[in-house]
């Protein structure tokens, strides 16, 4: 079965993983200037192999940031946008973003957000501030203000796991992906097993919207679960292909 992984990093060992563990397609989500253009110069590299996602940076000039954004989109570089709350410091419903968000609505462009407190005390010397870890609220109301743009809470929204998963499943926009689940799994008390996450999300938020993801997520996680197949199909390529407009006829069982 092919995979589109939908939450991905560029790393060294990036092509040679994909092939270990069946990954056709990458969503790169860049951090960072320098990261973006790494993305964007590997999917040149590799084409069909790898999406990238624009980083907008600390997004304190928006419209220069939506002109470079849709410059790039226009080139066929980039496909969405990755948002990092924890170092850009904002939360989602701050208005001054809505053109943002206007503009990928009306591209039919996905945005994701990273969701969830995590260890790293900080990135490009910009300390994780952790009360942007829970954008769920936030996304809760752009996901009413723009009900046609697809919106992914990454991680299933770790350890914010329930008000993503309501969130969700009362927004036909948003999506759920399965990356690094096993981090924020063993922190949960009682443990429980990223499958148990996974199948949490398909029953509640139907298997249409839940998008694999890697970081440590093993697609095995999936396809070795009792979930039907055409439920596996779904989580590992068919969604995913949907929302970057991927013709599913490159991607046979």
């Amino acid at each position: 079965m092919k995979i589109i992984n939908f939450h991905e990093h560029v790393a060294d060992d990036l092509i040679e993983r994909n092939k270990r563990l069946g990954i056709s397609v990458s969503v790169l989500l860049s951090v960072g200037a320098e990261d973006e253009a790494r993305g964007i110069r590997l999917s040149e590299e590799h084409p069909g192999s790898f999406i990238p996602f624009a980083w907008l940076g600390d997004l304190k000039d928006i419209p220069k940031d939506i002109s470079r954004f849709e410059n790039l989109v226009k080139k066929g570089k980039v496909r969405g946008i990755k948002f990092q709350p924890l170092i850009q410091h904002f939360f989602p419903e701050e208005k001054h973003l809505y053109p943002i968000y206007e503009l990928c609505q009306r591209l039919s462009l996905p945005i994701l957000f990273h969701c969830g407190i995590v260890t790293f005390y900080s990135e490009f010397g910009i300390p994780h501030i952790e009360r942007y870890g829970c954008p769920v609220f936030g996304i809760d109301e752009i996901a009413y203000e723009f009900p046609e743009l697809p919106i992914v809470i990454a991680h299933m929204g770790g350890n914010y796991h329930y008000e993503a998963l309501a969130v969700a499943e009362k927004h036909s926009n948003i999506y759920l992906d399965t990356a690094y689940l096993a981090f924020f799994c063993t922190r949960f008390l009682p443990i429980i097993k990223p499958i148990e996450l996974i199948k949490r999300a398909v029953e509640f938020v139907g298997p249409e919207r839940v998008l694999f993801g890697w970081e440590g997520t093993d697609p095995s996680n999936i396809l070795k679960s009792d979930l039907p197949k055409a439920v596996k199909k779904k989580i590992l390529w068919h969604n995913a292909a949907t929302l970057l407009s991927i013709d599913d006829r490159d991607f046979v069982s």
